[in-house]
């Protein structure tokens, strides 16, 4: 019988997890609300009942278990057993060695990484990136990740931090990031990069006279009057890019600057690392064809003529469960697995 690995993604808002075979099959999938909010103890206890439900219905059906492995936020140490930094968003989390107490209950290995890096995994070994060796992958949502596979690879860097795209530097000097750089792409091609442009793009557009018969754009009356500098309040992007769909100017300039935002960027690793193909993804990208369309327009501006003539920019595949099955990979091939270092 096929061999499956136990795969779990720890996200911000829910926690999901499944059973998958070898050939990349989702056998069995779950999820819940992580409520990291609520400390490490509760985002310890969801993880060891979502393995143990999972190990449960492994056995029940007789399925081979290769591991248990676990996509993350934040930086990995196998030695040390769980997350040695970049974990800012789950409070707490940062420091608990849950890999160990993990191997510790059900004996089995236990493997962890970076959320993004496990969904370029998953991408190029079951999704958008099969058969490729050279392809990066952008996660585009609340922040900005992402993973790097040189010659069919996972590119880790010196102590596993490679990878995060998020804090390459696209504007000197420009918006403070929650990292304690100014200028992160993530400051401008994330969420709240979209609604900061969109809520500036609003507030001139409320204070330019409008031309004769020209309608006035939904967004002036979906979004209230800035009260506060530079708050992004307002719509969320769906919003915008449903306005886009229908024809709204205002909210179809909104998209050509964001796309331009996540372009530059985009043009900036591929001159880098001359990929063969770049993988789009996250929660902004699934949203809209449009934000897609306006990236791939824009990227050619930003990207040496030979390097944008060897790439093919694509769409993550593998949608909801990409950080399940891509933590399946990291059992499978036995990456970063506690202890073994």
């Amino acid at each position: 019988m096929e061999r499956c690995a136990i795969g779990i993604d720890l996200g911000g808002t829910v926690l999901k997890g499944g059973i998958v075979s070898e050939s990349g099959r989702l056998l069995e999938y779950r999820s819940t609300p992580s409520r990291v909010f609520e400390g490490p103890d509760r985002v310890l206890g969801n993880l060891t009942t979502m393995a143990d439900l999972l190990t449960a219905k492994a056995s029940e059906c007789g399925y081979p278990v290769a591991g248990i492995a676990v996509a993350t936020p934040g930086v990995i140490d196998p030695v040390f057993g769980g997350i040695v930094g970049g974990a800012e968003n789950l409070p707490g989390w940062e420091g608990v060695p849950f890999m160990k107490m993990m191997h510790e209950r059900f004996g089995f290995p236990v493997m962890a990484h970076n959320d993004v890096t496990t969904h370029v995994l998953g991408e190029t070994r079951f999704g958008a990136g099969v058969g490729k060796k050279d392809v990066i992958m952008a996660s585009f949502g609340t922040g900005v990740g992402g993973g790097i596979i040189v010659g069919g690879n996972l590119y880790t860097g010196s102590i596993g931090y490679a990878g995060e795209i998020g804090h390459f530097t696209t504007h000197a000097g420009g918006q403070l990031c929650a990292c304690g750089i100014r200028g992160c792409w993530e400051e401008y091609a994330s969420i709240r990069g979209i609604l900061r442009i969109a809520r500036r793009r609003v507030d001139e557009a409320r204070r330019a006279p409008r031309p004769p018969g020209l309608p006035a754009s939904s967004l002036l009356e979906a979004w209230p009057a800035q009260v506060e500098k530079d708050t992004p309040a307002g719509p969320d992007p769906a919003m915008i890019f449903e306005a886009a769909r229908d024809g709204d100017g205002l909210a179809l300039e909104i998209v050509d600057e964001i796309g331009r935002e996540a372009a530059v960027g985009i043009g900036g690793l591929i001159n880098i690392f001359n990929p063969e193909l770049f993988i789009i993804g996250g929660g902004i990208a699934s949203a809209s064809e449009i934000y897609l369309e306006a990236v791939r327009r824009h990227v050619p501006d930003w990207t040496l003529k030979l390097s944008m003539g060897s790439v093919r920019i694509v769409p993550a595949s593998l949608g909801y469960e990409a950080g399940v099955i891509g933590a399946s990979v990291l059992a499978f091939d036995r990456i970063n697995v506690y202890g073994a270092g």
